[in-house]
């Protein structure tokens, strides 16, 4: 009988002890450093197709979000939008934003994009927003935009050009009649 107190004493101490291990488990482990955005400065960058490649930028910095999804493109030097058979689309901005997972392209100040026409002569849009839509090769300008071509300029509100057919649709017509009302 005198066994018992002292067995049922280190029993009780036995258990308390793993009870207090279980519960301290794990944390005395850091939790893994939050991945900040990764910074890339002077180089190029492009998109790919299933078939060819899409587009590419050379760029003076780029910022990608910590999971990879959104890369910020700052100071576009030549980017260009690849055509089957035909002359690259050039193109020029102050900010581009590029999803990597729908590869599409936000572009955000100035722009310049000049498109080869054929026989030397191009076409120009002038503008401080737009949308590339890589899949259906479509250029969304969402701002009001300068449209130069063939000895012409037109102001439109919005426009939207399908490079893959040559189709443009352009929103409300903006001008100015000159010497007033």
């Amino acid at each position: 009988m005198t066994w018992r107190t002292p067995a049922s004493l280190v029993a009780l101490a036995f258990l308390a002890w793993v009870g207090y291990e279980i519960g301290r488990a794990g944390s005395d482990m850091t939790p893994p450093p939050i991945q900040g955005a990764t910074k890339l400065i002077n180089g190029a960058m492009h998109g790919k197709r299933f078939d060819q490649k899409a587009w590419s930028l050379d760029y003076d910095t780029i910022t990608f979000s910590p999971d990879g999804t959104q890369a910020t493109i700052a100071h576009v030097r030549d980017g260009r939008i690849h055509r089957p058979g035909k002359p690259d689309v050039l193109l020029k901005a102050d900010d581009v934003t590029f999803n990597t997972v729908t590869s599409d392209l936000t572009v955000g100040g100035p722009i310049d994009v000049v498109e080869p026409l054929g026989d030397g002569e191009t076409r120009t849009f002038k503008s401080v927003g737009a949308r590339y839509f890589g899949i259906s090769r479509t250029l969304e300008l969402t701002h009001p935009s300068t449209i130069t071509g063939q000895g012409a300029t037109l102001t439109v509100a919005n426009a939207q050009v399908n490079f893959r057919t040559g189709d443009i649709t352009l929103g409300r017509v903006v001008g100015t009649k000159p010497g007033g009302v």
